[in-house]
Parts: C-alpha cells; sequence; structure tokens
C-alpha cells in the first residue's frame, strides 16, 4: 500500500517523517504549537506544495496533535462575527435560553453548569461552563438518521438573535471545505492516497459548540475543577476558534502542560481519539484542559468533526505491521461516541475514553 501510494505520488514520500512504523515513536516535547498555512489545500496547488503541507502535519500530530491553521479562508471580521453571535446567545435571559435546552445526548441544543440535569449534580464538582450546540444542514437528498444528530439543530428565535441561524450556517457550510481541506492533508501525512478519507466523510457527523466560561475566581475553586477538566475530544479531529481571552492548555509528550495562546485570524485543530485509533497511537488525542481566570467571560467555538455516523474505524494499513500490529477493535463512528457523550452531559464533565483515563492517572 505504501508503495503503491508512493509510486503514484511520485516517490514524494522519501523524505518523509518515519517515526511512525516502529509502533513507539519518539515525540518531541515541544513548548509552542506550530503555525500551519493549509492554503496549499484550499486551492488549486502543485503536489510538493501540498506534501511541504502534509510533514508538517505529521510532525506536529505525532508530536503533540495540536497545531495552529491558517490559509482558511476566512477573514479576522468573519472569525470575529462567529464569537459575537455566541455571545449573545448566552447573554439571553435564562428562560430563553431554555427554549433550545439539549434533553438528551442526541439533541443539540443548550446545556447549562452541570449537564443536561444541574440538580443532580449539585454534590458533585462540575465543570465552570455553558454550552449551545449546533449541527451542519443536512444535505440535498439526505434524511436525519437515529443515530446522528445531524439536521436537528434547535435554532433561537429570529427575534430574539435575527443574525444567529444565518451567520452560523454559512459558517459551519464553509468550515467543511476546511475539513475536507485537513482529511487532504491527514492522508497524505499517513502515506495514503489524498482522497482516502473522502467516502468516509460523505455525510459527517459535524457539530458546532460554544463554550461560555464566566470568569472564575481560582480562590474559590473546589479541587480538581476547572472551566474545562482535562479530557480528549472524542471526534477524528476538532477545528476551535477562541477568543483573546486565554486558558486553554494541552499536555507536551513530557507531561508538561503548554499554554495554546490564541491567535488572531487561526484555528486550533487537535486530534481525537478516532484519529488516533485510525492511525494505532500514531497521532495523538492529546489531553488538554482550560481555566478561565480573567475578568470578563470567555467563548470559543469547537467544530467537532466525526466520520459518517456508520463508519467503521479500523486501523490504516500504513500504521500497522508485523511489528506493529493493530491496538483496538473496529468500531463505528455512532457506537463509540454515544456513550461517551451521554456520559458527559449526564455529568457535566467531560467523558473520557479508557486510554485517555490511563493518561489521566499521570497528571
Amino acid at each position: 500500500m505504501v508503495e503503491a501510494v508512493q509510486a503514484e505520488q511520485g516517490g514524494a514520500y522519501t523524505d518523509f517523517d518515519n517515526r511512525a512504523l516502529s509502533g513507539n515513536p519518539q515525540r518531541v516535547a515541544v513548548s509552542n504549537l506550530p503555525v500551519i498555512d493549509l492554503g496549499a489545500f484550499m486551492r488549486e496547488s502543485a503536489l510538493e506544495d501540498r506534501m511541504h503541507v502534509a510533514r508538517a502535519i505529521r510532525s506536529a500530530c505525532i508530536d503533540i496533535g495540536f497545531f495552529y491553521v491558517t490559509g482558511h479562508g476566512f477573514t479576522v471580521a468573519e472569525l470575529d462575527a462567529v464569537l459575537t453571535q455566541g455571545r449573545k446567545f448566552f447573554a439571553l435571559p435564562l428562560a430563553e435560553k431554555m427554549t433550545v435546552l439539549s434533553q438528551n445526548v442526541d439533541m443539540p441544543g443548550f446545556v447549562r453548569t452541570g449537564g443536561i440535569d444541574p440538580d443532580k449534580n449539585r454534590d458533585k464538582v462540575v465543570d465552570i461552563k455553558e454550552r449551545f450546540s449546533l449541527t451542519r444542514e443536512l444535505k440535498a437528498g439526505e434524511q436525519a438518521r437515529s443515530d446522528s444528530r445531524v439536521g436537528r439543530t434547535q435554532w433561537p428565535t429570529g427575534e430574539a438573535l435575527p443574525a444567529f441561524e444565518p451567520i452560523l450556517k454559512d459558517y459551519v457550510a464553509r468550515l467543511e471545505n476546511v475539513t475536507a481541506a485537513l482529511n487532504h492533508a491527514f492522508a497524505l501525512s499517513l502515506h495514503l492516497p489524498e482522497d482516502f478519507f473522502d467516502p468516509l466523510y460523505g455525510r459527517p457527523d459535524m457539530t458546532l459548540t460554544f463554550n461560555f466560561y464566566p470568569p472564575v475566581d481560582p480562590a474559590k475553586l473546589q479541587a480538581t475543577q476547572w472551566s474545562f477538566s482535562p479530557h480528549a475530544d472524542y471526534t477524528a479531529f476538532t477545528v476551535l476558534l477562541q477568543d483573546s481571552s486565554g486558558g486553554l492548555q494541552a499536555r507536551n509528550s513530557a507531561g508538561e502542560w503548554i499554554d495554546v495562546a490564541p491567535r488572531d485570524g487561526t484555528f486550533v485543530v487537535n486530534v481525537g481519539n478516532l484519529l488516533e485509533r485510525w492511525t494505532n497511537d500514531l497521532y495523538k488525542s492529546t489531553l488538554h484542559r482550560a481555566l478561565h481566570v480573567g475578568n470578563d467571560p470567555r467563548i470559543s467555538a469547537a467544530l467537532f468533526v466525526y466520520p459518517d455516523a456508520n463508519t467503521v474505524v479500523r486501523c490504516i494499513p500504513t500504521c500497522q505491521g508485523s511489528g506493529n500490529p493493530s491496538r483496538y477493535e473496529d468500531v463505528t463512528t455512532a457506537d463509540y461516541v454515544h456513550v461517551l457523550r451521554e456520559d458527559a452531559q449526564r455529568t457535566g464533565r467531560p467523558s473520557v475514553a479508557a486510554a485517555t483515563a490511563q493518561r489521566l492517572k499521570s497528571n
């Protein structure tokens, strides 16, 4: 498979980072995240230009699973407009937000601090955040599925937020182009045909979630309490837009927490558990956390990107071999994600997979 792809791409992998194939790659303990220009995948470009980006993504995903992205096609003003709409939503009276309350894991909408049923968690340590989730729109001819949240968005009324729905529908639709470009870059970075992931994302399960963090007085925090406690995403990957407040951190390969500082005009992209499984632990679904201690609220907008609900996630051919067998059982997207989502919404804190829980023990 690798040799066939190399031939197809004109031997472009000869100077690739091949830490992978031993099954136990050496990871660099980075102190700053790389900034990667995705422009070569957002427009027509030469293969070598795309390969340059793919090499950078490969190194970032092996070392820490986090990187900044530029060249995505959005202006700073357009990104600011998205965050402004999120702030306007959370500034609504509670009664208005409750009209779009998420009642269960399969229903996008508003989630209060403490989860779907905060009364059950009053004696527990919960994350100090509110959330609102929406999904991409259904494509022409696509039907809503019982195992997917796509097409089930509860929109606040136009009277309350007249620009909210049109701005965010446009934003998510344009982000689909960014995620398609990232999937092409991921494929090339893994010695695969550039369109390898395309059929697995024909009807992707994409959820955009606003996270709203009120200011926190560290002196009043309970033990192990965070704005967003340490976790790894359940996604294939996540495309995060954050405001200028700061507070996000990721843990590097030396176990050190490093700041993921805001950078105007960028997205933060991070590997999720499904891509980690696909790559047999080569690409890391890294622990990250947030604590907001500023005077003003913090807001972020995370696009959680999953393949189709019925996609079977199994180790890809270029990430296994005789000395590096597959470490995970096959699993469908829907089956893997549903249990973790359900636990997170119930408890008011992110759920963790077994592999993530093991990493948290050394936190």
